[in-house]
């Protein structure tokens, strides 16, 4: 299926909409409303353009992930607004890719992770501190994750991988 002009438009305000959200949980460890809103808007437009009989199911399994992954923010095992980006973003794709897109936010989480665990084990070995007016304390390093990050690394390469679908299928 050729993608119209509107849809390209959609994926494009979704990502930039998704970039700032990485950017903002990268510095502030907050992801603002407004930009899930946006990118759930993008989402539910997108899949009322390409194809309106998904859009159920689309709502459907973005609303129980919404829910499952709300408790799960309850209990912090979650941020908040993680919670809500990544049922956001799953509007972007159709039903059955939702699966594929989880995955790649997970695996994009998981080294994201691992670069944050390996970034801690050093500066602890490394025993970095800070000069207060306190003295000397060691620098407190975040402990948690900015997984906005990988939730619009995961979506842009789904992404990406449906555009080079489509410009191989037109070659």
């Amino acid at each position: 299926m050729v993608p119209t002009p509107a849809v390209a438009f959609l994926w494009v305000l979704s990502l930039t909409s998704l970039f700032v959200a990485a950017v903002s949980d990268f510095r502030h460890r907050i992801i603002p409303n407004q930009l899930v809103m946006l990118t759930a808007a993008c989402g539910i437009a997108i899949r009322l353009l390409v194809d309106p009989r998904s859009i159920g199911w689309s709502i459907g399994i973005g609303g129980v992930l919404l829910i499952v992954l709300g408790l799960g923010a309850h209990r912090l095992w979650i941020g908040g607004g993680d919670a809500k980006l990544l049922a956001a973003v799953t509007l972007l794709v159709p039903p059955g890719g939702i699966m594929a897109l989880l995955l790649v936010i997970a695996i994009v989480g998981g080294l994201l992770s691992g670069i944050y665990l390996i970034a801690h084990a050093t500066a602890r070995r490394s025993a970095l501190m800070a000069v207060t007016g306190a003295g000397r304390v060691p620098l407190v390093l975040s402990r948690s994750i900015p997984y906005g990050v990988a939730i619009f690394i995961g979506a842009a390469l789904i992404a990406l991988t449906g555009a080079a679908r489509w410009l191989y299928a037109i070659s």
